[in-house]
């Protein structure tokens, strides 16, 4: 059975979605605008809300190339034209996020965050968040993956921008240290599109499919950069349990994606719309449904004689008509009376009735479905 267990929360294949608000740097590095975030994805209805912890001297190599510390634009989120300066003008000291973590907690919802360099990963481990994201871009980090299994913690792995042959290296990473450590590490895996926003044609959503196709232990998710939630209906169907969406109050705030973010309104529809669809899905059996059963008989037909007919007639074609409602002996046995002769005279719009021709009322033909 497929299943991943955050925060006493169980996730599977026969479990509501898992929706987590990504609220990342949306906060802009403000505490308090990320506390109203928290409030408001709770209100909503989420599973959980997510961070991102960076230490920029850590993650971001010297250079003046794009995704460089020192690269430098004019784009209107930034909170600095130097992306370095940007990403430490974006983050929460310890104690700030002891303070947010804390404030989750009290609130109700369970919180964790994506470290993106190994001094972030021990910091979130000290302040003890129930389970770990790793971004898309450290996919084929193996020394992350490894260090954070090592806590043995839940994980959470975006593969925007990967191969296949990218994701069975995180399966054999996390398969060694489960070895290692003597206990298996859970996880899942999320499908993603490395492209943000994500247009509705990078989503490639029928990973879903080979991802449970190829892993069939492992609970499979989507994080979406896409600035609705559309597609990830689609997802479920395809079997995905978890669902992470970037998350936003206001889609004008400074921050890093807050402009395709969902927002308050579309995130309590998105979740509502899960919910349907989950019931919607219902079983691969198909079978009558209790609930079915007297609107299908209302709207079926039985056979009814279309004019009087007298003992020892022989019914014709047009002797018998198929009419509403569906109590009585089935269209589909038409055939059987054709030809035969009647044993009893027969009324114009009366049912048909095996008794007719001779045949026991009993008789599995004649039973109406």
């Amino acid at each position: 059975m497929r299943e991943l267990i955050i925060d006493g929360t169980r996730i599977g294949d026969d479990r509501p979605a898992y929706v987590i608000a990504e609220i990342g740097h949306n906060h802009g590095g403000d505490l308090t605008k990320a506390k109203s975030m928290v409030l408001t994805a709770k209100a909503m209805g989420a599973s959980a809300v997510k961070f991102q912890t960076r230490y920029p001297d850590h993650t971001y190599a010297r250079g003046t190339e794009p995704g460089a510390f020192d690269f430098v634009s004019d784009n209107p989120q930034w909170m600095d034209p130097v992306y370095g300066r940007h990403r430490w003008a974006l983050e929460f000291s310890e104690s700030e996020w002891q303070e947010l973590f804390d404030y989750c907690r009290n609130t109700g919802i369970t919180a964790f965050s994506t470290p993106f360099d190994h001094r972030s990963a021990d910091m979130l481990n000290r302040l003890d968040v129930p389970a770990f994201k790793i971004a898309s871009g450290d996919a084929t980090n193996i020394p992350l993956i490894r260090h954070v299994a090592a806590f043995g913690k839940p994980m959470l792995i975006s593969t925007g921008g990967c191969s296949m042959a990218d994701i069975h290296r995180i399966e054999d990473q996390i398969a060694n240290s489960s070895m290692l450590h003597g206990h298996r590490i859970p996880y899942a895996i999320l499908q993603c599109s490395c492209v943000y926003p994500a247009p509705s044609d990078t989503l490639n959503l029928r990973v879903i499919e080979t991802y449970r196709k190829a892993f069939p232990d492992i609970v499979i998710g989507l994080s979406s950069h896409n600035p609705n939630w559309y597609g990830s209906l689609a997802a479920y169907a395809l079997g995905a349990r978890i669902f992470e969406h970037h998350y936003t109050n206001d889609r004008s705030w400074k921050g890093t994606d807050n402009p395709f973010s969902l927002t308050p309104k579309s995130l309590v529809e998105f979740i509502s719309a899960l919910e349907s669809v989950r019931h919607a899905m219902g079983s691969p059996n198909k079978q009558v449904l209790d609930q079915e059963r007297l609107p299908a008989q209302e709207r079926r037909k039985k056979l009814v004689w279309t004019r009087d007919l007298a003992a020892g007639e022989r019914i014709g074609e047009l002797d018998i008509m198929a009419k509403c409602p569906g109590n009585g002996v089935p269209p589909y046995l038409t055939d059987l009376f054709t030809g035969m002769k009647l044993v009893k005279d027969v009324k114009a719009e009366e049912d048909v009735a095996w008794e007719d021709v001779g045949e026991s009322a009993n008789d599995d033909r004649g039973a109406s479905e």
